[in-house]
């Protein structure tokens, strides 16, 4: 590919840029990424206040890219003082047994790491720019509405977005994580799925008596964090749920709805009170404090929990997704070898185009069945209402 292949990257979040970025650093001097949000962008999977960085998977292959990603946190001046090795206990109740199972055989010892991922982001989309790489956000300017097509080959030459400007470009990655498959037709490979996260404020000596707590992931329960600075401790709950629409392209697939697109809304009364149960049975003295920050974050998954890295057959656009897999940053060198046609044989069957194809996946961790958002109670203008309740008193 030549170093000035106009490249066009779909999406400004962890992935998206750290291909912009790799690829800058590669000498590619024509990249545009487009986003609704500056980066980091607030809507992708990877903003938060924290994301654990791991190499417990009892797939060899997410080991590997684990370790290899720890030890970037670990050296590169780019991520200097955004990571915390804090202790880890990763359990299951039921279903996701086999995981955390296959986990300890597939690595004895392994460490995790909660790492700043969002300033981690930031820093790398800002070192991006410097080697040129050009940044266009804003909802009608960064949102993509559609791909253009040519009409003979239908092979993918670019993307309009909501203000109508056609950005044409040589190569095309999706990196849009969730709404992918909203925007692009992947056959069913990719569903988009959220989960729920809830902060609550602590107060200083709270602080202190959880700061030295480990990560705590129950595979059917969710997540519970330390204390991040300011005393805000974060939990998830790790049942999924689904938002199945029909697009304007006629695609009908789950699409993300988030408290930022619609900050009248909140967490269905469900989830919440499921959140609260599963604190009680480990932080019973936290169960009742107010959550002071809600959201549903939205991942795109497959169902055999491998990588969508590879162009598509009939559009040839790349599509560059994390489909629930979290392994850092610096394992994002695949798409750029991909492109170059350097990356591993292996890797490439393992993350190839495989619609059609039934799953053969076994001992996977999230094994509960999703949650039809539409089906949950509450949650629609639940912000509203319940500030104008506090207003009121």
């Amino acid at each position: 590919m030549d170093k000035d292949t106009r490249i066009l990257i779909v999406g400004a979040g962890c992935f998206g840029t750290s291909t912009a970025y790799h690829l800058s650093q590669r000498g590619y001097t024509s990249i545009r990424v487009l986003d609704p949000y500056a980066s980091p962008s607030c809507e992708a999977a990877s903003t938060d206040i924290s994301k654990v960085i791991r190499s417990d998977y009892n797939e060899p292959l997410y080991a590997r890219l684990g370790i290899e990603s720890i030890e970037a946190w670990r050296s590169w001046p780019l991520f200097r003082g955004l990571y915390h090795v804090p202790r880890w206990i990763l359990s299951a109740a039921n279903l996701s047994r086999p995981f955390v199972e296959g986990s300890i055989e597939t690595w004895m010892g392994g460490i995790s790491m909660c790492g700043t991922q969002r300033l981690a982001i930031e820093r790398m989309a800002g070192a991006a720019q410097l080697n040129g790489v050009n940044y266009i956000s804003g909802k009608a300017k960064g949102h993509v509405q559609e791909l253009i097509l040519d009409d003979i080959t239908d092979e993918c030459e670019g993307v309009i977005t909501t203000d109508g400007t056609r950005h044409e470009a040589d190569v095309v990655i999706v990196a849009a994580g969730a709404w992918t498959p909203s925007l692009l037709d992947v056959k069913g490979q990719l569903t988009a799925k959220g989960y729920s996260v809830a902060h609550i404020q602590l107060t200083p000596s709270e602080t202190k008596h959880y700061a030295s707590m480990p990560i705590m992931d129950n595979l059917e329960l969710g997540y519970f964090f330390p204390p991040q600075e300011g005393g805000i401790f974060k939990m998830t709950h790790s049942q999924f749920i689904t938002n199945i629409q029909t697009t304007k392209s006629g695609i009908t697939t789950s699409v993300p709805h988030t408290f930022v697109q619609a900050p009248d809304d909140g967490l269905p009364l469900e989830i919440e009170a499921q959140m609260r149960r599963n604190l009680r049975r480990v932080f019973p003295e936290l169960a009742n404090k107010p959550f002071c920050y809600t959201r549903l974050c939205w991942d795109a998954e497959t169902a055999d929990r491998h990588f969508l890295v590879t162009p598509h057959p009939t559009h040839k656009v790349s599509s560059w997704q994390p489909v629930a897999q979290h392994t850092g940053l610096s394992s994002f060198l695949s798409l750029e070898n991909l492109l170059e046609g350097t990356l591993d044989p292996e890797i490439v069957s393992q993350w190839q185009w495989r619609a059609g194809q039934k799953s053969t996946a076994k001992d996977l961790a999230h094994l509960d069945p999703e949650m039809e958002l539409s089906d949950l109670t509450g949650w629609k203008g639940r912000q509203t209402r319940e500030r104008s309740y506090a207003s009121n008193l």
